[in-house]
């Protein structure tokens, strides 16, 4: 009988399969894997553990024991068709994976699709996996009851400043998650530049911006407009080197500041990609105010972000992280053509977002009055 039948005695090892709680280190152990690289060593095909150990400098009985915990999670998996040890859910070893080690060098792996987009020397989501399970996005999820108990996010609680002031101290934890921005905004800004006319713009305004991605691909395809850059300080620097690789440097300003207090005037195209997200209304309301005052009449708007809908989708598992980590909010259509409207923009339409039309991203454009 299944573990949930009432009539069933409980037990314990059936409500494990059904619960599954080792879940919640299926990241960590992402992360472990990326930050050792091991998929790129198994990226050239199958290896041993002790050929996985020197390649990366590995204690060989520890490894050993995290790559059994990478097979749990389908990172990995004993090449050649083994069996999979972990199938049952609990971790009980079966004979045909027993025989899946080799008698010498130890067991040999071979990367899943899943454990292929932790590769560096490909396009991968690595840097993705190591910036959000690191400690500043995690532990402040330690706290979730009490965040939604309050309503107030719990990172200021745990590390004594806000989620950027966090980053700024900590260079590492900063690299990984401009990575992440970085690669997860290449196919954003395609879509930006199929979907949005910007013949004729003299002037865009990123604003949060780093680490320039996106507008390095609008003025690729505008060439004669500038472009200036707003982000915090720590954030700039990796701005900086995204226009150094695409020889953009002399058509960009990078501008050091907080948009919660001000946004560089003179625009005639400003850029809010998944900005408004990590921002409660209040602040969210006061950073579009500060656009309105630096725009000029008719200067346009472009507002990229997640858009919250009645269909469950990854965006709600993401708004529940802006709400542990900032206070922001994902946000519906409608509330974000309010939000534009009381700030004194106005004529918002939304745009189709080419290629991801059925995505729930909201894509809107609106006018300074």
């Amino acid at each position: 009988m299944a573990a949930t039948d009432p009539s069933a005695p409980f037990s314990p090892l059936g409500a494990l399969r059904e619960l599954q709680p080792f879940q919640w280190s299926a990241g960590l152990v992402a992360r472990g894997m990326a930050e050792l690289r091991i998929a790129d060593v198994l990226g050239a095909g199958p290896r041993t553990t002790d050929q996985v150990a020197e390649a990366i400098g590995a204690h060989r009985p520890s490894l050993e024991r995290f790559l059994r915990v990478c097979e749990l999670h389908r990172l990995i998996a004993p090449a050649g068709g083994a069996a999979d040890s972990a199938a049952d859910g609990v971790g009980n070893r079966t004979a045909d994976a027993a025989a899946g080690a080799t008698a010498g060098g130890g067991r040999r792996w071979e990367l899943t699709p899943a454990g292929e987009l932790l590769r560096s020397d490909v396009p991968s989501l690595r840097g993705f996996a190591i910036a959000v399970n690191a400690p500043g996005m995690t532990r402040p999820w330690e706290l979730v009851a009490d965040v939604v108990r309050t309503g107030r996010p719990a990172t200021r609680t745990v590390w004594g400043v806000d989620h950027w002031e966090y980053y700024a101290d900590r260079p590492d934890e900063a690299r990984s998650y401009a990575e992440t921005c970085a690669s997860l905004s290449v196919e954003a800004a395609e879509a930006l530049v199929a979907s949005c006319a910007l013949a004729g713009e003299r002037e865009i305004v990123d604003v949060g911006g780093s680490p320039g991605t996106v507008l390095a691909r609008l003025l690729q395809q505008e060439p004669g407009a500038r472009g200036v850059l707003l982000d915090l300080p720590w954030a700039v620097g990796f701005a900086r080197k995204t226009f150094e690789q695409h020889g953009l440097t002399d058509r960009v300003e990078l501008v050091t500041g907080d948009f919660r207090h001000e946004v560089p005037a003179g625009g005639s195209l400003y850029l809010l990609k998944n900005v408004l997200c990590d921002l409660d209304d209040a602040a969210a309301a006061q950073l579009l105010a500060n656009c309105a005052k630096a725009a000029g009449p008719g200067s346009r708007l472009l507002l990229l972000d997640w858009e919250y809908t009645d269909h469950s989708s990854h965006v709600h598992a993401n708004d529940v992280e802006f709400m542990v980590l900032t206070g922001g909010r994902a946000r519906t259509e409608e509330e974000y053509r309010r939000l534009l409207a009381e700030a004194g923009f106005e004529s918002p339409r939304r745009l189709p977002l080419v290629g991801h039309e059925r995505a729930p991203i909201a894509l809107i454009e609106s006018v300074r009055a």
